[in-house]
């Protein structure tokens, strides 16, 4: 490990696992299907009524249609992925399968790689991103302050056709590098995310971080999905 950078996560997408530099990746992934609770109607005490609620403002027609057209419509690639809690606004590349056959790493530090060969976040099943821990001449990627995230955490993707997606974390799990599993990159089921990078030690001999850290995510509450401007 030159200058103490590592290498960049690299996942391999075949068969019924992940290989994630050199093992298999596991992830055991958790849905939620939550609902916001309906509001209690105000009482008034000792005989005085209720103050009326003001009700909320019905949204127009074309905005009606945009919210409907949002959540029917196939996903659009992610082209943002925004973290609050750990100060990640990063540009998400498009990424394929690098020569040996592993799931490309972004090309920048700074950068977070979307599997486009997979699902996109928002539509059925799970959407894989990866991102660097650290990286040659950067001590601190993208992906740095991942494991500071705790269930309830939000997560934003801003899509290419200006639609947003709102996850909510609920399961982050420390996994090693070489421990199987199939569930990584599915097509069906509740629409959920993974976001993956290195954790522990990093060994020398084999050039890999000895575990992977998995933080997913599934669709917010209520009203997850914002349609575009306009």
């Amino acid at each position: 490990m030159e200058g103490g950078s590592a290498l960049p996560v690299r996942l391999l997408a075949g068969g019924l696992g992940v290989v994630v530099a050199g093992g298999l990746l596991a992830l055991a992934g958790v849905h939620l299907a939550a609902r916001s609770p309906s509001a209690a109607p105000a009482r008034g005490g000792g005989g005085s009524r209720a103050a009326a609620a003001t009700p909320a403002p019905r949204p127009t027609d074309d905005e009606i249609l945009r919210r409907a057209r949002a959540i029917v419509a196939p996903a659009a690639p992610p082209v943002r992925l925004v973290i609050p809690a750990i100060g990640v606004n990063a540009a998400v590349e498009s990424v394929g399968l690098d020569a040996q056959g592993r799931m490309a790493a972004p090309t920048l530090a700074a950068d977070v790689g979307w599997y486009r060969t997979g699902v996109a976040p928002g539509d059925a099943g799970n959407a894989l991103l990866d991102g660097h821990l650290d990286w040659y001449g950067t001590p601190q990627a993208v992906f740095y302050n991942l494991s500071r995230l705790r269930p309830g955490d939000s997560v934003s993707v801003a899509r290419s056709d200006g639609t947003q997606v709102q996850f909510v974390v609920d399961s982050i799990s420390t996994v090693s590098f070489d421990a199987p599993d199939d569930r990584l990159f599915t097509a069906s089921g509740a629409p959920s995310m993974s976001l993956i990078t290195c954790a522990g030690g990093w060994d020398q001999a084999r050039a890999t971080y000895l575990q992977r850290l998995v933080v997913h995510a599934s669709l917010a509450p209520g009203d997850p999905i914002r349609p575009a401007a306009g």
